[in-house]
């Protein structure tokens, strides 16, 4: 079913779905790598406003769907691009000779591999996970070294950022909820300002938290921007 073409005639109809639907209507309603399930779904997210981009994470978080892994990816990476990024979209699934990876964004010369998990109810390997940007690199697709944002749709992350701590990728891995990262969109469309996108990025990537006068800078450069 075209969902685009339905779109385009009957907004309001398209936006009181529920987003398993929106999605059955796309192609053959098979999110699939390649498929054209996917590139209409993912075109429809790039016309659906902020507001509507975060009910639909909120939704893959609190529904359990066929591809709610897959959709929340997509929605993720369109956050990716409201935040001021360039965002590629990864794999669905990982196949042999292909690597599976989720996102990249990049802002200049920086990028961001992007994992997106709906919950850290099960192991993460975090070994697997830095193979993939390293064969990101290797491929001269990131450059080496770039950091890893982990996105999870749900919060109870306690266990995965003790894991992050102990292990060899404490300076080259973060995580974020959905939620949060939702909140730094509406920010930085807020905004008029480049600096607060660019604080936004920096924000994202690993840095020493000891001293927090960089996320200080992002709060008083928002509010700032919004008084004028």
């Amino acid at each position: 079913m075209p969902l685009l073409e339905i779109w385009k005639a009957t907004k309001d109809s398209v936006l009181k779905m529920n987003l398993e639907t929106i999605v059955k209507m796309a192609g053959d309603g098979q999110l699939k790598d390649g498929s054209e399930t996917s590139l209409e779904f993912r075109q429809f997210l790039t016309e659906v406003d902020s507001k509507k981009l975060a009910e639909y994470a909120t939704y893959c978080t609190d529904h359990a769907f066929t591809n709610s892994g897959q959709v929340l990816q997509d929605v993720v990476n369109e956050v990716g691009r409201r935040l001021g990024f360039t965002a590629e979209n990864g794999r669905y699934q990982g196949v042999r000779n292909d690597i599976g990876y989720d996102g990249i964004w990049t802002s200049g010369s920086d990028c961001l591999v992007i994992e997106v998990k709906t919950t850290n109810a099960y192991t993460i390997k975090l070994d697997v996970i830095a193979t993939y940007r390293d064969r990101l690199a290797e491929a001269g697709r990131v450059p080496h070294d770039s950091p890893i944002l982990i996105v999870i749709g749900r919060d109870e992350t306690e266990s995965l950022e003790a894991q992050v701590r102990g292990s060899k990728h404490a300076w080259t891995m973060r995580i974020i909820g959905i939620e949060a990262l939702i909140k730094l969109m509406e920010v930085n469309l807020s905004t008029s300002g480049k600096e607060v996108t660019e604080k936004i990025h920096t924000i994202l990537k690993p840095i020493e938290y000891t001293r927090i006068d960089k996320i200080v800078d992002v709060i008083f450069t928002a509010a700032e921007d919004k008084d004028l």
